[in-house]
């Protein structure tokens, strides 16, 4: 197959390398000239073009007429409609779109429901993947391994703020979380999965879903069992 990539991000260079790997002729457009340079020396071949993807010209000239798949795969999801739209009126190719505000999916979906755009949302597969685990995840110990990562360097992890925890009511922004922890979810028993922000207050019987590097883990318990 023959497939278009608009935009040479990191997602894209993964992306373009596989593709590449499974044999498919791939071509990726990308407007930052270093960035497309890097790529190419990432895969070890000419297969960028350098230019906007939401100019037909650039489209028609790296080959959206024959393409079987057009990826629109930058960080702006205004850029990413542009090329859908493109796709949908100069080709006959299938179109992915990546989705970087969840919000966004349905003006996507909308554009040809007689063949529509496949929508990639990254925080909506976090969430999925995040909700697949902890409804798997059984009663376990204070800090309950979801997941590992890579080698094992890195783990998702679920921890519960107990009620009488020092950090109950207390926003996360004020919160000293270990180095090497990052949270990216809360579960609450009467919502779906939130996304926090720095103004998030943590509650108790809050669930918290955090990826920590090794080591780290053990320093969460201990930051959040400690009464208040």
């Amino acid at each position: 197959m023959f497939i278009l990539i608009v935009g040479g991000g990191k997602v894209g260079s993964y992306l373009t390398r596989a593709l590449l790997n499974a044999g498919h002729e791939t071509v990726v457009i990308e407007k930052n000239e270093r960035k497309a340079k890097m790529l190419d020396r990432l895969v070890d071949r000419q297969v960028t073009l350098v230019g906007d993807g939401c100019d037909p010209v650039v489209l028609e000239g790296a080959g959206m007429a024959r393409a079987d798949v057009v990826v629109a795969d930058t960080g702006d999801d205004e850029d990413n409609l542009v090329v859908a739209l493109l796709t949908k009126k100069k080709s006959k190719a299938r179109c992915i779109a990546r989705v970087n505000n969840p919000r966004n999916r349905l003006i996507f979906e909308s554009l040809d429901p007689a063949d529509p755009v496949t929508v990639i949302s990254s925080t909506e597969i976090i969430l999925d993947v995040l909700q697949e685990y902890v409804n798997a995840a059984s009663c376990g110990p204070p800090v309950e391994t979801l997941h590992l990562f890579g080698k094992g360097n890195l783990r998702l992890v679920k921890i519960g703020v107990p009620p009488d925890s020092s950090l109950a009511g207390r926003p996360l922004s004020e919160v000293n979380f270990p180095h090497g922890s990052v949270v990216v979810a809360i579960d609450r028993a009467e919502r779906d999965f939130e996304i926090p922000t720095g103004d998030t207050v943590l509650r108790p019987g809050d669930q918290i879903i955090a990826i920590v590097k090794s080591g780290a883990a053990e320093r969460m318990f201990e930051l959040f069992a400690s009464p208040a």
